[in-house]
C-alpha cells in the first residue's frame, strides 16, 4: 500500500469500518447506517471517497468492494488486530521481552487482539495465583502449560485438577525439571500415574510462562531486562487466542522429550 492509500483507509475510522463491513459482502445504505450507527450525512461522503479511489462500487442502492477493495480489505483485518493488541496497552508491550515469542507466533500476535491484563497483585498476595486464573483453570476440561520458572507449588497444585479428571500436559525447561526432580520427585511420580497427562522437557530457550485451556489463554512475559514479571499476566478468552496458545504449546512440545520414567 502506498502512503496515499494508507492515509485514505487508516486516517478515518469511518472508512476503515466501512471497508471491513463490506468485506462481509454487499450491503445497502440502510444496513451500513445500522451497523456503523451513523446517519447518511456522515456515511455518504466516505463512500464517495472510497468509490473515487476504486475500492468500492455501487450498483443501485447496493455497495460492495471492488476487486482492489477485496485485496486491500483482506489484509486490513490483520493490521487492525495488530494495532489493537499493541494499542490496548502499549506501555506493557514496550517494557516486556516480546522477542522471546517465536517468530511464527509474533507474526500472528494480532490473534490476541481481545486480550485483557490482570490487575497487579498487592504485596500480601504477590506470590499467589490470580483468582481469575484459578477460577477459569478449575472450570477447564484440559490444560496445557509451559513453565520456564520454578514454582514450589507448581506440581502439587495440579493434583486437585487431575483428581477431577482434567487432562493436563506440562512442558518445562531443563533447569526447572532438575529442580522438580531434586525436591518434588514424589509429586512428579504421582503426576505421571494419572491418565491423559504428559510431562515434557524442552531444551530450547524459553523465557515466558503460558497456560492454555479450552476456556482461556494466559501468557506471562519477562521484562525487557530478562527478569520474570510475577505481577501481571495477559488473559484471552476468544477462540482465536486459544488456538494461538494451543499452537504455541504444540510448537514446543514437538521440540521436547516426553518424560515417561521418573
Amino acid at each position: 500500500m502506498n502512503t496515499q492509500l494508507l492515509e485514505l483507509i487508516f486516517l478515518s475510522e469511518k472508512r476503515k469500518n466501512l471497508l471491513l463491513f463490506l468485506r462481509e459482502g454487499p450491503k445497502t445504505i440502510e444496513e451500513i447506517k445500522i451497523h456503523l450507527d451513523l446517519g447518511a450525512v456522515a456515511i455518504l461522503p466516505q463512500l464517495k471517497r472510497l468509490r473515487e479511489n476504486c475500492l468500492v462500487i455501487k450498483n443501485g442502492n447496493i455497495y460492495s468492494l471492488s476487486s482492489l477493495g477485496i485485496a486491500v480489505a483482506g489484509r486490513m483485518q490483520s493490521m487492525v488486530d495488530l494495532l489493537k493488541v499493541f494499542g490496548n496497552r502499549y506501555d506493557y508491550w514496550e517494557n516486556h521481552a516480546i522477542e522471546c515469542i517465536p517468530a511464527p507466533f509474533l507474526e500472528r500476535i494480532g490473534e490476541l487482539s481481545n486480550c485483557t491484563f490482570s490487575e497487579p497483585l498487592d504485596s500480601i498476595h504477590l506470590f499467589e495465583p490470580h483468582k481469575d486464573w484459578l477460577e477459569n483453570l478449575t472450570k477447564s476440561k484440559k490444560i496445557n502449560g509451559i513453565c520456564s520458572i520454578f514454582n514450589p507449588l507448581f506440581i502439587s497444585s495440579f493434583r486437585p485438577l487431575l483428581e477431577k479428571g482434567i487432562k493436563v500436559s506440562i512442558l518445562v525447561t531443563p533447569p526447572v525439571y532438575e529442580r522438580i526432580k531434586q525436591e518434588f520427585v514424589v509429586n512428579l511420580r504421582e503426576f505421571s500415574t494419572f491418565e491423559d497427562t504428559g510431562f515434557y522437557v524442552c531444551s530450547e530457550k524459553i523465557e515466558f510462562t503460558h497456560v492454555v485451556t479450552d476456556r482461556f489463554l494466559s501468557l506471562t512475559l519477562p521484562f525487557s531486562n530478562g527478569t520474570y514479571d510475577q505481577n501481571q499476566h495477559i488473559f484471552c478468552f476468544d477462540s482465536n487466542a486459544i488456538q494461538w496458545g494451543e499452537d504455541l504449546f504444540t510448537y514446543y512440545r514437538n521440540r521436547s522429550d516426553k518424560i515417561t520414567e521418573i
